[in-house]
């Protein structure tokens, strides 16, 4: 519109000064085309270059209080945009793993869709965010990356133009089941009892470790607490209130099984601030592989003994080329999923 705009005031301009006749027969009819042209051409360039400066990507998030896995996942997203010539712009919630919040961060990017060339979310509360996922993708029109957490159960289901990046939160569980399985076996432990300390998010994860410890070790006793929310404090507090109430129950707490690091640190830290016959020997994994943790797995001095890592590198890596691949209309797979490992001291 502008230089539709400034094009009519370079010809407007030229009427005018052929009809004072001031210049009539020293300006020659064809420099009223180039005029315009060259009036034109620098808007054009302008354009371009600020087009070309507003190549971004948002990142809306589910979370952004664990301070490790999530600062170390947006900053390698960032670095592996960066080399692509794309700027990442961050969408933080107000309230961790929450719809409403999350509901808000999304309709913010689609009042300011053509700021972008697509990105990347990471959904929570599934039950009741599918629907707007489903709406948010077919008004935005862009490409979509879901990380994190799978937000659908079948491929069909997915809107068009969206894939999901990621580890499935049952393999990380299994994983762990299966470590600790091994690890009680190789102790000799019979009737073990096993705490899981997690959160209601990603639910899978202490659901499938459970079945995996059921079916490898038969005759074992499982406590589950969901209501930690991936806190290193509320862990601290699950474990020294299971300690207090098995003291009567249990002649000792064998292992745990914490749905991600921060949890199992303070895990950690309430097993070391209790003196209880339960805990000599509790052995903890984790899951995410933060540098802390491995960190202290490394130092073979405290319970925790191994991580099933999600790999942000891989991960970070994977989603920004789907997102690429997607922008320049490759064939893309829905689902690309990684596979974890444990990182654990031998």
């Amino acid at each position: 519109m502008l230089v539709v705009i400034c094009g009519a005031a370079v010809l407007v301009g030229s009427v005018i000064v052929i009809r004072s006749g001031v210049l009539l027969e020293l300006v020659p009819a064809w420099t009223v085309p180039v005029a315009v042209s060259l009036a034109i051409v620098p808007l054009l360039l302008r354009r371009r270059t600020r087009m070309a400066d507003t190549r971004q990507a948002f990142l809306v998030t589910s979370a952004f209080s664990q301070k490790y896995w999530v600062a170390e996942f947006v900053q390698r997203l960032h670095r592996a945009l960066d080399r692509k010539g794309i700027n990442l712009v961050l969408k933080v919630p107000d309230r961790d793993y929450d719809a409403a919040s999350q509901g808000h961060d999304l309709r913010r990017v689609l009042n300011t869709k053509d700021s972008y060339l697509g990105g990347f979310v990471v959904p929570t509360e599934l039950h009741r965010m599918r629907p707007l996922l489903v709406e948010f993708c077919a008004e935005l029109a862009l490409p979509v990356v879901f990380t994190d957490v799978d937000p659908f159960d079948d491929e069909s289901e997915y809107p068009a133009n969206t894939s999901f990046v990621g580890y499935v939160s049952s393999d990380l569980g299994t994983e762990a089941g299966r470590w600790l399985v091994g690890h009680l076996r190789q102790r000799g432990v019979r009737r073990p009892h096993v705490l899981i300390v997690a959160s209601r998010e990603h639910s899978e994860r202490q659901k499938s470790c459970a079945d995996v410890l059921r079916t490898g070790l038969g005759n074992v006793s499982i406590s589950i607490d969901d209501t930690c929310a991936f806190s290193r404090s509320r862990a601290y507090d699950a474990v020294q209130a299971h300690i207090r109430s098995q003291a009567v129950r249990s002649p000792r707490l064998d292992a745990m099984f914490c749905t991600n690091d921060e949890m199992a640190l303070g895990a950690v830290d309430a097993l070391r601030a209790t003196d209880s016959p339960l805990t000599r020997e509790t052995t903890v994994i984790g899951i995410d592989g933060i540098p802390e943790a491995r960190h202290l797995i490394a130092t073979a001095t405290s319970p925790l003994r191994a991580t099933v890592v999600q790999d942000p590198h891989r991960l970070t890596e994977s989603a920004a080329e789907v997102l690429q691949r997607m922008l320049d209309g490759r064939q893309t797979m829905t689902r690309t999923i990684l596979k974890p490992e444990v990182y654990q001291i031998r």
